[in-house]
């Protein structure tokens, strides 16, 4: 098949969604199918075309009618261009399957591909109705006519989890008019189970992930002190508009000899990490999508201290493959660190039941399943019908 992705973000762009199209797009090209990846161009000075690890992939300054005076004169004057040469460029691609991932402005013109076309779209929701930092889809405007287009006009709809799909649902109002599944993040387990573990001094609990308020970060580094045995640390890596923050703090409450802030860590560096932890503490005070480390720690054979938010229920099963705590409670989160802190046995069997339930996140299985709905989308291919205004 030839598959069109349509990514919110990618790279050099870096984070879950740019990693998750990354994976899912090498995985499709290992299995045969053609794949071209169309994006945002940001910033503008990144090229229209470039081939990124064997992946085709294509830039658009893909606006939207919302923002400044400025941006939406430059929106009135270029979009029917630029919608022309997505469309052009996919007519040279011949897809069978456009698939958005996570609703974004690139979504608005992947509408517009599949109304001119008629091939199929997949929507996959990412989290972005509770995760988003601005809130853009809480407000009346042009993200909410975006998603509720996506939910509504979209041959199949998927979610990271069957949390997001109801948000999504709930949103509409109303029970989807399309197909919907429940298609988990997917993880890179085999690179995980064979990377070499980082060795340092001390025992550590790892977190990491963009550091944003979502994420939780401040509520783990409050939970520290009375929950580290002496002799252990907390190992945390990420970056993000936090990054200053997250020094500071460390420093201010002199958390230097238990938290070591490594800032920005690459592939190799997180798997290395994960292979190297006791264990992994995912402290979201947001209703995730699915987190991709709760997959990753699980295929690193750790178990997961998290919080009972979003799609992390479903994947730390609590009790077998990890412990949950209520979001935003300090002392309910510090008794879980110190619970599996204290309890090597626990710890030993925790770990190994998630490493038996990380194949249903692996990129073959998550691939798989995305495969079906394609062929499904395929077999029936999407109504042509009247174009909306992009602007509607």
């Amino acid at each position: 098949m030839n598959i069109a992705l349509f990514p919110s973000a990618f790279h050099p762009s870096l984070g879950g969604v740019e990693e998750l199209t990354r994976q899912l797009a090498q995985e499709l090209c290992r299995r045969g199918h053609a794949v071209r990846i169309f994006t945002e161009r940001w910033p503008r000075d990144l090229p229209a075309a470039e081939t990124i690890e064997g992946l085709e992939v294509r830039r658009y300054p893909m606006r939207v009618p919302a923002g400044s005076m400025k941006s939406q004169v430059s929106f009135a004057l270029t979009h029917r261009r630029i919608r022309t040469a997505i469309v052009d460029e996919l007519r040279r691609f011949q897809p069978d399957v456009l698939h958005a991932q996570c609703v974004s402005s690139s979504t608005l013109y992947a509408l517009h591909a599949r109304q001119v076309l008629g091939v199929p779209l997949i929507v996959t929701l990412q989290g972005e109705l509770t995760m988003d930092a601005n809130e853009i889809f809480k407000r009346p405007g042009i993200a909410q006519t975006i998603m509720r287009r996506a939910l509504t006009e979209a041959d199949h709809v998927t979610a990271c989890s069957a949390k997001t799909l109801r948000d999504g649902l709930e949103f509409i109002g109303h029970q989807s008019p399309v197909p919907t599944s429940v298609i988990f993040n997917g993880a890179n387990i085999e690179e995980i189970r064979c990377a070499k573990p980082v060795c340092r001094a001390k025992p550590f609990i790892l977190a990491l992930g963009r550091l944003v308020p979502q994420k939780g970060f401040d509520v783990l580094l409050d939970a520290i002190p009375s929950s580290l045995p002496d002799g252990w640390e907390l190992v945390l890596a990420g970056d993000g508009p936090l990054l200053s923050e997250i020094r500071e703090r460390i420093s201010r409450d002199d958390l230097r000899s238990r938290v070591d802030f490594l800032g920005r860590a690459d592939r190799r560096k997180v798997a290395s990490l994960l292979k190297g932890c006791e264990f992994v503490v995912v402290p979201s005070r947001a209703n995730e999508g699915l987190p991709v480390v709760c997959a990753e720690a699980m295929a690193a054979r750790k178990p997961i201290v998290g919080t009972a938010m979003g799609g992390i229920p479903e994947a730390v099963l609590d009790g077998e493959t990890g412990l949950l705590a209520p979001a935003d409670d300090v002392e309910s989160l510090s008794a879980a660190v110190k619970r599996l802190c204290d309890d090597e046995p626990l710890r030993r069997r925790m770990g190994l039941a998630a490493a038996s339930r990380a194949s249903k996140f692996s990129w073959p299985q998550v691939t798989g399943e995305y495969e079906a709905v394609y062929e499904s989308c395929s077999a029936t291919p999407a109504t042509i019908s009247r174009c909306h205004d992009i602007s509607a």
